[in-house]
């Protein structure tokens, strides 16, 4: 593509970011999904379990979205393998929560579960050659098997790396009280003091994204300004954007603060921890940043497929994993930030 082609591309897509016709709906499915999102966190005070439905199911939509890009890029991956290691990320945080085990023991599993699977499929082909013969031509590869077999297991390595192995952490904050095996925990989440870790984590973990992508669209659309000037990350990206979007974290982050913070146990607990309102502001800054990461990295991938987004499932928003591309990565953040915080 040349630069000539190239510009025209991101001024094409710039102004169908920007366009009003776009701009309602985007509105719109965003309450949808806000008000779906209001529901599961109200759902979750009979059972913790059923907020893992709903991981579970962006993380499967997410992973999906992900592999289809790459067929469009020609790059083969294993579907049944792509959909199943979310359940199976889910499995091994149930295991862990309800043993003697830890977060580091839950981590550790996820990662020797892709290479198991990696090496699974790079093998399959290869001892049942006719077999792989035939998904090769399906997938209308033009290398050899053996090359066919390692792109196949590194392309399904790298979908279940991102955006599911990532997004899982948030199976371990939703089972936070499980999965840390700290004094801290075991002293207050009780029901004396009410206190769960799980739904503070959560709480902080959604609130600072849709706050960091929401500012971050609202302050590139109202007040503009200059864009960041790496053509690869797609024409969309300003740095007013960027720095609403670290603001708005910031916001929700101190918002998170004081509304867990009016309640006995909560108060008690960051109390007795010296846990204040700088140090919420201090998790929602770094929200902001790796939300912002996430997006940026999620750009320069769809860049590299030459598409805009990921699906046109959700109108206005394109597909699932648009909508969490910063999620997945501040799961990572927030579940550091509470070992941190909580041990």
């Amino acid at each position: 593509m040349g630069k000539k082609e190239e510009s025209n591309e991101n001024k094409s897509v710039s102004a169908t970011i920007n366009t009003p016709a776009n701009f309602g709906p985007r509105v719109l499915w965003g309450a949808i999904i806000l008000a779906v999102l209001v529901a599961f966190f109200a759902l979750r005070i009979l059972s913790a379990y059923v907020f893992d439905v709903l991981i579970a199911a962006l993380m499967v939509a997410c992973a999906l979205e992900v592999e289809n890009v790459l067929h469009k890029m020609n790059r083969p991956t294993h579907t049944v393998i792509v959909a199943l290691y979310p359940i199976l990320c889910f499995l091994i945080t149930l295991l862990v929560a309800n043993s003697e085990a830890n977060a580091g023991i839950c981590v550790l599993s996820m990662v020797l579960a892709i290479l198991v699977l990696g090496v699974i499929i790079f093998a399959f082909p290869l001892i049942f050659a006719k077999l792989g013969r035939k998904q090769k031509d399906r997938d209308e590869y033009k290398g050899s098997l053996i090359s066919y077999s390692f792109t196949k297991a590194i392309n399904t390595m790298f979908v279940c790396l991102w955006p599911s192995f990532l997004f899982a952490f948030a199976f371990m904050i939703n089972h936070y009280d499980g999965v840390s095996l700290s004094s801290v925990v075991n002293a207050y989440s009780t029901a004396e003091m009410g206190v769960n870790f799980g739904l503070l984590g959560l709480v902080l973990l959604f609130a600072t994204t849709m706050f960091a992508d929401t500012c971050a669209m609202l302050a590139g659309r109202f007040i503009g300004g200059p864009k960041i000037s790496l053509a690869k990350l797609g024409p969309g990206k300003s740095w007013t954007g960027l720095i609403g979007g670290i603001v708005g974290a910031c916001i929700a982050s101190i918002i998170v603060y004081f509304i867990f913070n009016a309640f006995y146990g909560y108060s008690t607990l960051f109390a007795s921890l010296g846990i204040n309102v700088g140090i919420f502001l201090l998790g929602g800054l770094f929200c902001g940043i790796f939300n912002m990461a996430g997006d940026i990295f999620s750009s320069f991938f769809k860049r590299r497929a030459v598409v805009k987004d990921f699906s046109q499932l959700i109108p206005g928003h394109g597909g699932i994993m648009d909508r969490c591309n910063g999620l997945l990565v501040n799961s990572v953040f927030v579940f550091i930030f509470f070992i941190i915080l909580f041990g």
